[in-house]
């Protein structure tokens, strides 16, 4: 029994590392046969030829975030809404294809102590817009006050409804700031949804001034109410141009002044203003400066005024005339 399990033992010991061998000849040859055919496919590639591209699918819209804007804006942009910042930090850049760019320096406007924006660069006229909720106005006393000029609210179409409506104080308003002397425009707030509304709109202007004299600028106000209810919400940018348009240009056929009034984010994001161009420019903004690179002719800048004659707040604007 000994000598059998000594026999077995000695025949184990000296299989095993001739295994072991076998294996490890096997992964040389293994690795030199990989080798061969990797050279060989080298040298088969026909000259010039680049390896296949990454066919990773590419994200829906590419990342451009970090990219400023090119100067002048390519074409693609022009009809693009860009963000404030964006177009403050491109306020140096040369533009073209019509935009008007803002012509007044930032820092040469500033307040009195009443609350009044004067300017440095030029000159310019003290105004205020009213509408029936001022109630009544002692207009000798506005008048007295400083005031140049008054923009009164004609009437409004309702933002649910759509209905029109006259402002319940503009006949008593556009009569007295007229014969205290002050120089007068009106506007309109519209609510319009498309270009036959807002042509609408004009006739009913037109119509209540006819009797007055009005030598400052005839408004479409076009503004934001509420939200996904409002009867405007979803009027698109091409539409409000139109509609802008058809107003400004019944106003001008009818030998007034056509003006658009707008905020930042209607100037930015609502109103393709390069194509309105042809006309005059409210801005509304509540700060010591105007932050928008579009060009203005007239500023709204406080709506909590104080002028004698008018009990509580009011708007106050500056206006630069062009002739």
């Amino acid at each position: 029994m000994a000598k059998r399990s000594d026999h077995s033992g000695g025949t184990a010991l000296k299989t095993r590392p001739r295994a072991g061998r076998i294996v490890l000849w096997a992964l040389l040859a293994a690795l030199l046969l990989g080798a061969v055919i990797g050279v060989v496919s080298l040298l088969r590639r026909p000259s010039g030829a680049e390896a296949p591209e990454n066919t990773a699918a590419p994200t829906a819209v590419p990342d451009t975030s970090g990219s400023p804007p090119e100067t002048p804006l390519p074409e693609e942009l022009r009809e693009t809404p860009l963000s404030p910042a964006a177009e403050i930090a491109g306020r140096a850049a040369v533009r073209s294809n019509g935009f008007p760019m803002l012509a007044w320096a930032p820092d040469g406007f500033s307040a009195d102590e009443r609350g009044r924006m004067q300017y440095s660069g030029g000159k310019y006229l003290t105004g205020i817009d009213v509408s029936e909720h001022q109630y009544d106005i002692d207009w000798e006393k506005v008048a007295a006050d400083g005031i140049d000029f008054a923009m009164i609210r004609v009437g409004y179409r309702g933002s649910t409804a759509g209905k029109i409506y006259m402002d319940e104080y503009f006949e008593q308003n556009i009569a007295g700031a007229a014969a205290a002397g002050l120089k007068v425009g009106v506007y309109f707030y519209s609510q319009a949804i498309n270009a036959g509304e807002a042509a609408e709109e004009a006739a009913f202007v037109l119509d209540a001034i006819r009797p007055y004299n009005v030598t400052f600028p005839v408004v479409f106000d076009w503004e934001i109410v509420g939200g996904s209810d409002a009867r405007t919400y979803t009027v698109s940018r091409a539409v409000l141009c139109e509609s802008a348009k058809t107003f400004c240009d019944a106003v001008e056929d009818a030998g007034y002044d056509a003006m658009i009034y707008f905020t930042q984010y209607l100037g930015y994001r609502k109103y393709i203003l390069r194509q309105l161009s042809d006309y005059e420019f409210w801005y509304a903004e509540y700060e010591a400066k105007p932050r928008i690179v579009f060009n203005f002719d007239m500023w709204q800048y406080s709506s909590t005024g104080s002028v004698n004659g008018i009990e509580g707040d009011v708007d106050l604007n500056i206006y630069f005339r062009k002739s």
